[in-house]
């Protein structure tokens, strides 16, 4: 099973689910909390929707002008992507996705958030591999291409512990169903 948390927003309900692998969470407070593996078990997760892995270029690039990027098109471009000490998952997903090519590109350039990485394409240093969606993000600053053939979507979900929901979570779990089904 794969797990991409990322920012979640439903009417009434915003939340920064502040990209933590699953043996930590993020207390009251904001701390994060290491969980013994043992508890993993305990955890429940909800599927609430799918996205495709697409690349962000600047609106002069090449790829721009393209309907369509194929994965070797894209590991032919310096890339850019997500800090690892942030984002190890995100890492993680682009080993795999190059997978099929028996190599694996490296990040030319590491960013802490979306902001800095658009503003990093925007600027033409790369290509950013990221989910579909993300030019609401972006706006006209960056062209947001599918890869094709399409990769396994990145899913997005729910992780909550089965035995100990608090009412906020409870809520936010209705409301993330309420915004998948709409």
């Amino acid at each position: 099973m794969k797990l991409a948390l990322e920012w979640v927003k439903v009417p009434a309900v915003e939340l920064d689910c502040s990209r933590r692998n699953m043996n930590s969470t993020a207390s009251p407070r904001g701390e994060v909390i290491e969980r013994p593996a043992k508890l993993l078990g305990e955890i429940t997760f909800e599927e609430l929707r799918r996205c495709a892995v697409c690349v962000a270029v600047h609106p002069t690039h090449s790829l721009a002008r393209a309907r369509k990027a194929s994965l070797e098109q894209v590991a032919n471009e310096r890339l850019i992507g997500f800090a690892f000490a942030d984002y190890p998952e995100y890492h993680l997903s682009f080993a795999n996705l190059f997978a099929p090519l028996k190599r694996v590109p490296q990040i030319a350039e590491e960013h802490d958030s979306s902001t800095s990485l658009i503003a990093a394409v925007e600027a033409g240093r790369g290509v950013a591999l990221v989910l579909q969606g993300f030019d609401c993000f972006s706006g006209p600053r960056l062209k947001v291409r599918p890869i094709s053939p399409a990769p396994p979507p990145a899913v997005i979900g729910t992780a909550y512990h089965k035995n100990t929901i608090s009412a906020a979570t409870e809520n936010f779990i209705v409301a993330a169903r309420r915004a998948k089904s709409a």
